[in-house]
């Protein structure tokens, strides 16, 4: 019997070489910082040496750790190719799916039904991860990515652009703004919630703002920020605060009525949804029947 440490530690140390950081690996790995931090100790114990000089931040690989990471990049990546292949095969039912969190859970999720209705004989698998689609880290079938452009040099659709608008709780405002003062009011005496992307601002509300030609100071009463949007429409539906949101994840909300849309000015995009496919499985069934269907119903649906 092999004599191997965990897969986990293993993992976090592959990573964590690649980005010479214990942060960066952990937000890859969607674990803690610190559960790195004890994986590449638990490594370094059973192996007996140091693989990383710790310096103040940042990191630098020993010849151990140097040593040690060729050999097992190329037992991930030759796991990889082999998890590939078997997935490839036509007769698979399993179509995985990547997607942005938000997207997921609000638009994505409620329209399945209808794709699981045309094609019962497929397992859907539907998950959430950070990182390019392609190379030894992911095998999923296909993503909806979040994002500016296509990707080069692969298959992307465009399925929609962000509409922005500006929302508050139904149970804070009886009506919308009746004119621009109001409105700036409305600005001035509300906490503003924003969306980070891991760790910094999306633009949302400086492009609203923008669009709107309002020269207000930012979040005058406060602030909160959340790590999705989904989050930031829980909190604006809770009265926490007003929010600029994607109209397409807050349909739900706006058609029965615990947001109220608080302006006209809507922003489209600059960012949007992209339906990306790996060039490997693109030819399977399962690939074809979803990316047809997605494409055919919501592609361009602004």
């Amino acid at each position: 019997m092999r004599r191997l440490p965990s897969l986990s530690a293993l993992r976090a140390f592959e990573e964590a070489s690649r980005t010479l950081s214990f942060t960066k690996a952990a937000q890859h790995l969607h674990v803690t910082q610190g559960a790195i931090s004890r994986q590449i100790r638990l490594l370094e114990d059973y192996l007996g040496t140091p693989l990383f000089m710790r310096h103040h931040h940042r990191l630098e690989i020993t010849a151990a750790g140097k040593r040690l990471l060729p050999t097992l990049q190329a037992a991930f990546d030759s796991i990889a190719h082999t998890l590939d292949a078997i997935r490839s095969d036509p007769s698979n039912s399993l179509l995985s799916v990547n997607a942005a969190p938000t997207l997921a859970t609000r638009w994505l999720t409620p329209r399945l039904r209808d794709f699981q209705t045309r094609f019962p004989e497929l397992r859907i698998s539907i998950t959430n991860e950070y990182g390019p689609l392609q190379g030894a880290e992911r095998n999923e079938d296909c993503q909806i990515r979040f994002g500016m452009e296509a990707l080069p040099g692969g298959q992307s659709t465009l399925l929609m652009r962000e509409h922005h608008v500006l929302v508050g709780a139904a149970t804070v405002f009886d009506r919308p703004p009746g004119d621009a003062q109001a409105l700036c009011d409305v600005l001035a005496q509300h906490p503003w919630l924003y969306i980070l992307d891991i760790d910094r601002r999306l633009l949302v509300w400086e492009a609203w703002l923008g669009a709107a030609g309002l020269d207000v100071e930012m979040a005058p009463r406060g602030e909160l920020e959340f790590s999705t949007l989904d989050q930031v429409i829980h909190a604006a539906v809770a009265g926490l605060g007003i929010a600029v949101a994607d109209r397409h994840m807050i349909e739900p909300e706006l058609a029965n009525g615990s947001l109220l849309q608080l302006s006209a000015i809507e922003v489209i995009g600059p960012a949007g949804y992209w339906l990306d496919i790996r060039p490997e499985v693109q030819e399977t069934q399962r690939v074809r029947n979803f990316s047809n269907w997605l494409i055919e119903r919501y592609a361009a649906n602004e």
